[in-house]
């Protein structure tokens, strides 16, 4: 017979960290038995996209990339007392303009559970969400190029948190955004638990000029792409029936037919890129690509 008493009788806390930025604490609870930490790095911004008045190919943004994310689950007695938590902040997103004056979407910075309130030596780390940071998304071009998409953030490994050789450890790397367009942006799929952003529509036809949408697997519902003009969908949070995180859509951009400014890119969940902004035929400040989630910090005692 398996004894299961073990499950019945456990009992846990899980507290949540975000204001990417800031450092805060955490203070080992009384009588812990083994700690689990969920490390998910900040997301990129989405960028700018092109805004003309004359020419018609304005082209879309990219979506920022989104956050790498860790589990590391620990015995209680090998950790302090206190920890200090960094959750990462969210790239800004990229300012829409004329040729040349257009921006990329900011780059992220990384999660962290340190010792100390320091992040410059590997000796302090206990957890960080990755190695390299999200980047931000491309700008929006005048030519038939398509928008570079922003990077992932990179896988961590043990070379840069020493302290996962502690413990029971898994590391993934974030998703790339989407690449904007001239005509319609790429439509994102769902790998892993959170999504990618997508980049903005450019200036086209009646027929194009979105963003890219989202296909939906799993708990993730279908997300139809962005409309022409429009501002994209922020990104949303599920809790039920699992936790879940989308990116920021792109704007939607503009047809040749009507001239228009193009939508600005939604902002990303947590750990999540921006989206990128749509392309315009009017130069009038908004195909600006949207900003990337902070990062997000788990941490569940077992008792």
């Amino acid at each position: 017979m398996i004894d299961v008493s073990y499950f019945q009788n456990s009992t846990s806390n899980t507290q949540i960290f975000q204001n990417g930025g800031t450092w805060q604490t955490w203070i080992k609870p009384r009588n812990a038995k083994m700690v689990s930490f969920f490390v998910i790095g900040a997301g990129a911004g989405g960028g700018g996209a092109f805004q003309t008045g004359s020419s018609p190919l304005a082209g879309g943004a990219g979506g920022g990339g989104s956050g790498g994310y860790v589990r590391l689950a620990v015995q209680a007695s090998l950790l302090p007392d206190i920890l200090y938590i960094l959750p990462g902040t969210g790239g800004a997103g990229g300012i829409g303009g004329p040729i040349g004056t257009q921006t990329s979407g900011s780059s992220a910075t990384k999660s962290f559970v340190c010792l100390i309130p320091d992040t410059g030596s590997i000796s302090n780390v206990v957890c960080t969400s990755g190695n390299v940071a999200a980047t931000g998304g491309g700008v929006g071009r005048s030519t038939a190029a398509t928008a570079a998409q922003g990077a992932a953030e990179s896988i961590a490994t043990t070379a840069n948190m020493v302290f996962a050789n502690l413990g029971n450890f898994t590391a993934n790397a974030g998703l790339n955004g989407t690449i904007g367009g001239i005509t319609n942006a790429t439509t994102a799929t769902v790998s892993t638990f959170l999504t990618a952003a997508t980049g903005g529509g450019g200036c086209g036809t009646a027929a194009q000029g979105l963003s890219g949408g989202l296909t939906g697997a799993g708990i993730f519902p279908t997300i139809a792409a962005t409309a022409q003009g429009v501002k994209g969908r922020d990104g949303i949070i599920l809790y039920k029936p699992a936790f879940g995180l989308t990116g920021g859509l792109g704007g939607g951009g503009t047809t040749t037919a009507t001239p228009a400014p193009g939508g600005n890119g939604g902002n990303g969940a947590p750990g999540c890129g921006g989206g990128g902004g749509g392309g315009g035929t009017i130069v009038a400040g908004t195909g600006n690509g949207g900003r990337g989630g902070d990062g997000l910090i788990m941490i569940t005692t077992n008792f």
